[in-house]
């Protein structure tokens, strides 16, 4: 049997701690807490040969770079490819 958030009904999932979450909840609350900060971001120009591969990522974690890239106005696929660009510069 699927547990169900009590706020806003729909499918709870569980976490690594084995606490758990309804991405929608966390995915609203991300938002808001998004509009209280001043995220500013430019868009950089990656170097335009890619290479396709998969990455798994915690429901958490892609909730909140999907809500940011809203934010910022952009895919959430180009936001994490500039975080990663730029982790990796700064070493």
């Amino acid at each position: 049997m699927k547990r169900k958030c009590k706020k806003c009904g729909s499918e709870l999932y569980q976490a690594e701690d084995l606490e758990w979450f309804c991405l929608l909840c966390l995915a609203k609350e991300i938002e808001a807490h998004d509009k209280e900060d001043d995220v500013s971001g430019t868009w950089r120009t990656l170097d335009p040969k890619t290479k396709p591969v998969t990455l798994r990522l915690s429901e958490v974690d892609l909730a909140r770079a999907r809500a940011k890239a809203r934010k910022l106005g952009k895919p959430y696929q180009t936001l994490l490819k500039e975080v990663i660009h730029q982790a990796l510069s700064q070493s």
